[in-house]
């Protein structure tokens, strides 16, 4: 071997060991990353657990879960190609500050207390904390769009932006948003129940009417019906037709509904399982409903709080329809003749 040979094996020896050096730099340095994330995500989810813990004030409560947040959110920065930090986020946040209603409604059954985080029963959720939870799924979905729990966050998602429409300049963004992962849901139904797709349907084509996009909305309540959907999607059909100006088509929609499918719909506002946004919009569907089954005063009533509460301008002017030609009515109606009962009540 020549001196330059030896020369060039040398220099390739130290080459080579000076690149395993740094490779056993770069997976020491790789593998203390993950160990920190895993310490990380472990300190959040032990927090979480000290949040739901008994006995403490709710201001103590509410830090705890601020505390495991910010140690979510140092994961996240330690791996920025994973979603589960974010993931934890939002199912934490919906947990103790968004599900409320449902840890109040439940409980009573199973006795179990609703985190100390929530307001009192009835209360909407912080506006804020909404915000802070829709942020968290969207980085979620960023970081890990083959996840399969992303059909899940998607609907969550879905609900959430729903519930922050005020009538104010987001709602028609949150609107659509909205629309956007119910549609990119269907586009995952795959293995989906029935049951699942047919309320993914329901709930799009209830978005599509707030949107105004009533040939959608129509064909979305018929394709959640034929899927099995009840009464709550039923009205909804109804009051999307009537919107459509075709009143005689909801009200055969109304009357086709059985008497306990009626009751049924009832049950499930006052149980807070169907909600409208924005509020007063439950009106319109009250007035229709009464108004289909003859009770002309009774109508009236719920007409006018809707038109009171401003929900939806674009539909307004056939509210007002509605009301002018029922006082016509009620006018010419004999009072001893006139329904003073509420279709509701009819079945026990």
């Amino acid at each position: 071997m020549t001196a330059r040979a030896s020369l060039l094996l040398v220099c390739t020896l130290a080459t080579t060991a000076a690149a395993d050096v740094w490779q056993r730099a770069i997976d020491d340095a790789s593998t203390a990353t993950r160990d920190r994330y895993d310490i990380a995500l472990a300190k959040g989810d032990e927090l979480a657990l000290r949040a739901n813990a008994r006995g403490q004030a709710q201001r103590k409560a509410v830090q705890l879960v601020d505390q495991a947040i910010a140690a979510y959110k140092e994961a996240g920065d330690l791996r920025p190609d994973q979603g589960e930090p974010y993931y934890r986020i939002a199912t934490v946040l919906e947990s103790f500050f968004i599900d409320c209603d449902d840890a109040y409604r439940f409980g009573q059954y199973i006795g179990n207390a609703p985190p100390l985080t929530c307001s009192l029963p009835g209360a909407p959720a912080d506006p804020a904390r909404m915000r802070q939870t829709l942020e968290a799924w969207d980085t979620f979905e960023a970081r890990a769009r083959l996840d399969p729990r992303l059909a899940d966050a998607l609907f969550q998602r879905a609900i959430l932006r729903t519930k922050l429409v005020d009538g104010g300049k987001d709602s028609k963004r949150h609107l659509e948003g909205a629309m956007r992962d119910y549609l990119a849901i269907l586009d995952r139904a795959d293995g989906m129940s029935n049951t699942d797709v047919e309320g993914v349907w329901g709930n799009l084509a209830e978005t599509y009417m707030m949107l105004g996009k009533l040939e959608q909305a129509i064909d979305g309540y018929r394709t959640a019906l034929r899927m099995g959907a009840g009464a709550s999607t039923a009205f909804g059909l109804a009051v999307a037709l009537d919107r459509d100006e075709n009143y005689p088509a909801a009200v055969e929609v109304i009357r086709r509904q059985p008497p306990e499918q009626v009751q049924e719909f009832r049950q499930a506002f006052l149980q807070k399982r169907v909600f409208f946004v924005p509020q007063g919009e439950e009106f319109y569907y009250f007035a229709l409903i009464h108004q289909a089954y003859g009770f002309n005063a009774e109508a009236l009533g719920y007409w006018k709080q809707f038109i009171a509460s401003g929900a939806h301008p674009q539909y307004q002017a056939r509210a007002k329809h509605h009301l002018d030609e029922l006082q016509a009515k009620v006018r010419a109606t004999p009072a001893a003749r006139r329904q003073t009962f509420d279709p509701f009540e009819l079945y026990p």
